[in-house]
């Protein structure tokens, strides 16, 4: 699937197509949508680095909820 987004041309905005890539998988791994393989495959990263990303973006590597632990599981 390809998503795109418009946002407005503001300099300051601060927000490069590498940054909405890593929030956007960050959250859809946080709320149990991809797992965490799923999420490195996609950013094409280590597990370490992955696991040294999440916080960046406000989230845990810690899996915290039966929906995440299933979805590790079944990755």
């Amino acid at each position: 699937m390809k998503v795109t987004i418009d946002l407005p041309d503001r300099a300051n905005l601060g927000v490069d197509e590498r940054y909405a890539k890593e929030a956007l998988v960050a959250t859809l791994y946080r709320n149990g949508k991809l797992s965490g393989h799923e999420a490195r495959q996609i950013l094409g990263m280590t597990r370490r680095a992955f696991e040294e990303m999440l916080p960046r973006y406000g989230f845990s590597i810690l899996v915290d909820s039966p929906e995440n632990i299933e979805t590790e599981l079944n990755a």
